[in-house]
């Protein structure tokens, strides 16, 4: 038992290097999600996302409610400096999906993640495109060989609230 103990120490005093490697901007733009979110998606009613954030040492995360009910607990690490994360979201059942890549770079965001199913791999990928921090417009597509990419939908955001810190 000693010895889990001391592994399980090991391991938490490396996540908390490794925390204090990053610098808080490296965070700032997934504060960007922070708050409430008109969400339209061409041929679908809106929905109100809304976005609690919160920094906790390496990780950040974002509770997820659409339409007032639990949807996902999205959580971002930190792979460099220069706008890579690492991400998973945990749906409200407890499952865990992904992991994914964000890769950040000014106001472009694209979102990275496969599935594989019967030794088939689909690449799924979501860019966000932001116009200024309370507008965004969004594409969601997904690809067999990560070259030729069908667009599923596309989407605005638009922020109505940024909540607080």
């Amino acid at each position: 038992m000693r010895a889990g103990i001391t592994a399980a120490f090991v391991f938490v005093a490396a996540l908390t290097a490794a925390a204090q490697s990053f610098p808080d901007s490296v965070y700032a733009p997934l504060w960007n999600y922070n708050g409430t979110w008109k969400v339209t998606i061409q041929g679908k009613p809106p929905d109100t996302l809304i976005n609690h954030c919160a920094r906790t040492g390496l990780f950040f995360a974002c509770e997820q409610n659409v339409n007032g009910s639990p949807a996902a607990l999205v959580v971002f690490i930190p792979i460099d400096a220069e706008g890579h994360y690492k991400t998973s979201p945990v749906t409200k059942d407890g499952t865990a999906i992904g992991p994914g890549d964000l890769e950040i770079k000014d106001n472009h965001w694209t979102y990275l993640g496969k599935s594989e199913e019967g030794g088939k791999t689909t690449w799924y990928r979501t860019t966000n495109d932001f116009t200024d921090d309370s507008h965004v417009h969004f594409e969601q597509s997904q690809s067999t060989d990560k070259i030729n990419w069908q667009v599923q939908r596309t989407g605005d955001e638009v922020r109505t609230d940024k909540g607080t810190r």
